[in-house]
């Protein structure tokens, strides 16, 4: 799938977050002694998931927080980059018929409008992130906001749409698609990203992901529905948990795959509610 880039005049913000969009939480731009080569020496980067319902009520709707953190290998000061992106969820959590993403908001869009041009209804949750780029022995992280949007069906897929974009106004904005697929049990769904190499600047490493955070079905949502010609405002419930909860927990799974060939994964799972 290829990566959409929205106009915007600043090369080092627009690098920072084409690379971020597969993979952190709001942080403050900062600095910290690094190799000069800025790449992962010895093996893939350790990989850390977290997962979180809020409420975790049997039967009733919920939001769902993931973090993914993403630490240097041994002997590196920031990960290589990514390349690929694939996370399960639980069965159970139907996302498609949760009543998040009602509308479809289309790249074309968010290219030519941004944010504000898309149906509010096509917003299905927001997140942040955290890239990391090498540059003169220093490591420079920069963070991002995300907008989880539904968007168009692709080849009879359910699709989604991060956007990625700043807090300054000489940001450029990006855009990366993502397909649910089918996954074995104990998951209900995969969602996978392709995340293509990203230059950053001369003489410099590319750019690497740090963390990310995604918030489905937050509670700030607001959706509209025209009713005998009136326009009523609501808020949609969230992802619906099942009525029982699986031995073992709700499980969650991310599978990250970096250049030059690693892969690491990672496997957490939310405690079942105490009755």
């Amino acid at each position: 799938m290829a990566l959409r880039r929205a106009r915007g005049p600043s090369r080092l913000t627009a690098v920072l977050k084409r690379l971020i969009a597969a993979g952190g939480c709001a942080a403050m731009i900062a600095a910290c002694p690094t190799s000069a080569s800025g790449q992962a020496l010895g093996g893939a980067p350790p990989v850390k998931l977290r997962a979180a319902l809020r409420p975790e009520v049997l039967g009733r709707a919920s939001t769902v927080y993931l973090t993914i953190q993403i630490a240097p290998a041994p002997g590196a000061a920031v990960p290589p980059p990514l390349t690929e992106a694939q996370l399960s969820y639980p069965a159970g959590l139907d996302v498609q018929l949760s009543g998040l993403g009602i509308d479809a908001c289309t790249p074309a869009t968010l290219e030519l409008s941004g944010l504000g041009g898309c149906p509010p209804d096509s917003l299905m949750g927001n997140g942040s992130a955290v890239a990391e780029l090498s540059i003169k022995h220093k490591a420079l992280r920069e963070a991002a906001k995300i907008a989880i949007l539904r968007t168009v069906e692709q080849d009879g897929h359910f699709s989604i749409l991060l956007y990625i974009y700043g807090e300054t106004a000489v940001s450029a904005n990006i855009i990366l698609p993502g397909v649910l697929l089918a996954t074995p049990a104990p998951y209900g769904g995969l969602l996978s990203f392709q995340v293509p190499l990203v230059p950053s600047l001369p003489e410099s490493p590319d750019v690497s992901v740090g963390e990310i955070t995604l918030i489905v079905g937050p509670k700030d949502l607001l959706y509209r529905e025209r009713v005998h010609k009136k326009v009523l405002f609501y808020r949609p419930g969230g992802i619906g948990l099942p009525g029982r909860c699986p031995r073992g927990g709700f499980p969650f799974a991310v599978v990250l795959r970096f250049l030059g060939g690693e892969h690491a994964s990672a496997r957490t799972a939310v405690p079942c509610p105490r009755r």
